[in-house]
């Protein structure tokens, strides 16, 4: 059932999360559904430093996470965030590209003679600050 934005979501049983990282070799049959996800130098550093964290090797922090979210009530909640935040930082990639565009115009008639009034001069500056602010953004995702 879909959720609305104001439903919290519930963290998933401890008994899903001990099933999750138990020790494979003990399970009657071999598993035969594989997964082989990879990462960047930066994403497997964080990675390590979460398992070191809850005592677990990486791939087993991997397992126990995925199930997490997919045991979850809204599995598309435990990446929803991220995603989010990429799909915004790409529609302010895009808008700042129209601006760019603008600015190239505002540039050729600056060029060409033309007056630069004060708004001129504050729209330059309301750009520089959005610029400024997608920037901060961008780096606040990549240390996520």
């Amino acid at each position: 059932m879909p959720t609305t934005g104001k439903e919290q979501q519930q963290p998933p049983t401890a008994e899903v999360v001990r099933a999750a990282i138990r020790r494979r070799l003990r399970q009657s049959a071999p598993r035969t559904n594989r997964v082989c996800p990879r990462f960047s130098n930066t994403e497997w550093a964080l990675l390590q430093r979460a398992a070191e964290q809850t005592h677990l090797a990486p791939g087993s922090f991997t397992a126990a996470a995925t199930l997490a979210a997919a045991a979850s009530t809204d599995p598309n909640a435990a990446v929803a965030d991220y995603r989010r935040g990429i799909q915004e930082l790409m529609e302010s990639n895009r808008q700042l590209g129209a601006v760019g565009n603008n600015l190239n115009q505002i540039a050729h008639h600056a060029n060409a003679g033309g007056p630069i009034g004060p708004d001129l001069r504050e729209l330059l500056r309301r750009v520089e600050a959005s610029i400024g602010a997608v920037d901060e953004a961008v780096a606040w995702m990549v240390r996520r």
